[in-house]
């Protein structure tokens, strides 16, 4: 039987003693070490708004593409991406479509409030209920994501609160995405995305049955993650990598649709405040081991990254 990524019990987190805490803590900690990612069950989210997301997904990606354009923001990150819109240099456009909607709390300071990703997100009329439907969703994954950084941090040896006190004006954001056949788009793009590592904390992935996603183990051996209808999929993204100086691995990952259907996905990407200050010395208590994890801005790190990426947005948003 080929490897897989770990899968972890978090239930007793949520609802057991001390101790219990402390053990799966410890579980989750040296799995992110050495995979970089987790399959999380008895995650207790509200599995109807998770439902709810999924039907409200497949409305809005079934209207007219003229209509979706309506709502999109790209110097911000929010509102609906087109297919084969996300381009990096030299490669092929990615073989997916997808809406991103923020926090739905703002920072009540205006200067913050006009940083990159805390735009309001443009909100379609159609279908009816969308902005409940994805809110509902966003708020059971975000519970869930405060507390598994609540485990991390246990497992660092920091107060359970340390990531919540860094995270109080998030610019945290979900993502609703659709990925066509293969066969759809196999004459612009071989992929839906591209392998990657995803460039925030962590990032709590709920997917459809379809398959697709694999993941860069120990060795460099690709991965599949088996879909599980019970289950959560959860990664290190590069803030939390740098963060510990690298004792967590933020691994590569890509999605290749070729279940010959129609895929569906719901990734939330869970960020800090934009100002935070990422240095190895608040969370781990060592010296950065080299460029890589010297200290940054968080938001500003990120938009530069976003913007690299995308050099076309650069000028479009800035129109």
């Amino acid at each position: 039987m080929s490897e897989r990524i770990p899968t972890i019990d978090f239930s007793p987190f949520l609802n057991g003693d001390a101790a219990a805490q402390a053990k799966v803590a410890s579980a989750l900690g040296e799995t992110f070490e050495r995979y970089g990612f987790v399959s999380l069950i008895g995650h207790g989210m509200d599995l109807s708004a998770i439902a709810g997301a999924f039907a409200t997904a497949e409305a809005f990606f079934a209207l007219p593409e003229e209509e979706k354009r309506l709502v999109q923001d790209k110097r911000n990150n929010r509102g609906y991406v087109p297919m084969f819109d996300s381009q990096e240099p030299g490669k092929k456009p990615s073989g997916q479509e997808a809406f991103s909607i923020g926090h739905p709390t703002r920072p009540a300071d205006p200067k913050l409030q006009a940083l990159p990703f805390h735009a309001v997100t443009p909100i379609p009329a159609r279908p009816e209920g969308f902005e409940a439907a994805l809110h509902a969703c966003y708020g059971t994954m975000f519970t869930l994501g405060e507390q598994i950084l609540r485990a991390v941090a246990m497992h660092l040896g920091r107060d359970p609160g340390f990531f919540a006190e860094m995270s109080r004006e998030t610019y945290s954001n979900m993502r609703i995405i659709h990925y066509p056949p293969k066969e759809q788009v196999a004459e612009v793009t071989d992929v839906g995305v591209r392998a990657h590592v995803d460039e925030g904390l962590i990032t709590l992935l709920i997917q459809d049955m379809n398959g697709g996603l694999s993941v860069q183990g120990p060795g460099d051996v690709w991965l599949p993650v088996v879909p599980d209808p019970q289950a959560i999929v959860v990664n290190v993204g590069k803030l939390l990598r740098r963060w510990t100086n690298g004792r967590f691995n933020a691994a590569l990952h890509q999605v290749v649709n070729s279940s010959g259907r129609e895929r569906y996905s719901i990734p939330l990407f869970v960020h800090p405040s934009y100002n935070t200050v990422i240095d190895p010395m608040t969370l781990v208590g060592e010296a950065p081991k080299g460029e890589e994890f010297t200290p940054i801005v968080a938001g500003e790190q990120v938009f530069a990254n976003f913007l690299a990426r995308r050099p076309s947005w650069k000028l479009e948003a800035a129109v």
